[in-house]
């Protein structure tokens, strides 16, 4: 069964009966008890007032907080009885682990804003028209296209190699082959799929630089619009 601790606020109070005085010329001795009456009358007992229930569904009413309510969520009152605050639990170590993973998510959100700012201000810095990134676009992919040419370059030059020693082996053929022509075809292979390889790397890069100025030229339209809106308020 509940039961609720109740908390006596002001002990009674035994006042003193005042004298009866009459006439005008007793005023002064009138204010003299009066104001010593209330210099006498005790300041409230209790300034506030904290209720919970705690596990058992009891309501602990108290002065100050009680180990009772400890882990539980809090009223405090006036000893009016009005409602000052709600004090809520305090958080369990699964909500403390929730909070932290939250907070953690904001300052990586904050870090990301911070650090898009920063780059539309480097790019807005960079460039100062459309022209400017179509032309700085040339210029890496030209820079890409002739690392490309010599990829393809390189390519021919050892499949040719590669032709050569195979025509040299087959002189050998159901013989060993001697140890210089092996080599010349391994040499030759090689050599065809590294450059082979390097080729795709630069064919790759120039997609990116490509798709990086793409991304490059909306985010800049996008800003300038930004901007232009911004000066037409």
């Amino acid at each position: 069964m509940n039961s609720d601790v109740q908390v006596q606020l002001n002990p009674p109070l035994n006042l003193p009966r005042l004298p009866h005085f009459r006439g005008a010329f007793h005023l002064a001795r009138l204010t003299f008890y009066a104001i010593a009456f209330i210099c006498v009358l005790p300041s409230p007992a209790v300034s506030q007032i904290f209720i919970c229930k705690d596990g058992a569904g009891r309501t602990i009413t108290s002065d100050h907080p009680t180990p009772e309510c400890a882990d539980r969520a809090m009223r405090e009152l006036s000893n009016a009885g009005l409602l000052r605050r709600e004090i809520p639990a305090p958080l369990n170590a699964e909500q403390k682990h929730q909070l932290q993973l939250q907070e953690e998510k904001h300052r990586i959100a904050a870090a990301a804003l911070e650090e898009q700012h920063q780059q539309d201000k480097a790019l807005m810095a960079r460039y100062r028209s459309e022209n400017d990134i179509t032309a700085s676009r040339r210029y890496y992919l030209a820079l890409s296209q002739d690392m490309i040419k010599r990829d393809q370059a390189s390519i021919v030059e050892a499949e040719g190699q590669l032709k050569a020693a195979q025509a040299d082996a087959e002189f050998y053929k159901n013989k060993k082959l001697p140890a210089p022509v092996q080599w010349k075809i391994d040499d030759a292979q090689q050599a065809l799929v590294g450059s082979k390889t390097s080729l795709s790397e630069h064919q790759q890069e120039a997609a990116g630089i490509n798709a990086k100025f793409d991304e490059t030229l909306t985010r800049y339209r996008t800003l300038s619009l930004d901007q232009a809106n911004s000066s037409n308020r």
